[in-house]
């Protein structure tokens, strides 16, 4: 719960290769996660722009998640370092605009791999936490 005691929302934009596969592991293994994960499965993370990431923080995110296919298995040849690109674009976007830039985050993963997902998601939400005591 954030704040105000409203249910935060943890937005991972993640790609329909590798990286779903691995969120599909992870329910299949029986691993958890926090209920406050929203994914959004996209054909490629090279698909994204700062303006939609921005959109999420917008929109009531308390932290953005991007995760895509492992160096070198992009179905897109280069989606993932496409990816990498917006992804360092929109955190100078994010300090500049006030906001704690790590809230914004970025893995690749390998297919089927639930317990890396897992490991990411907990990652993430370590650090919402850890910036909400800061406040």
């Amino acid at each position: 719960m954030n704040i105000s005691g409203k249910k935060q929302k943890v937005i991972v934009f993640t790609c329909n290769w590798q990286a779903y596969s691995s969120l599909e592991a992870a329910g299949i293994e029986g691993l958890g996660y926090s209920a406050s994960v929203i994914p959004i499965r996209l054909s490629c993370l090279g698909r994204l722009s700062p303006g939609i990431i921005l959109k999420a923080f917008e929109g009531g995110a308390a932290g953005v998640c991007l995760v895509g296919c492992a160096e070198g298995e992009c179905r897109y040849q280069n989606g993932n370092i496409e990816a990498r690109e917006v992804f360092t674009e929109t955190r100078n976007l994010l300090k500049l605009l006030g906001y704690n830039e790590n809230l914004l985050q970025y893995h690749l993963i390998n297919a089927g791999n639930g317990s890396e997902y897992v490991n990411i998601m907990d990652l993430l939400m370590k650090t919402i936490e850890e910036d909400r005591e800061k406040l």
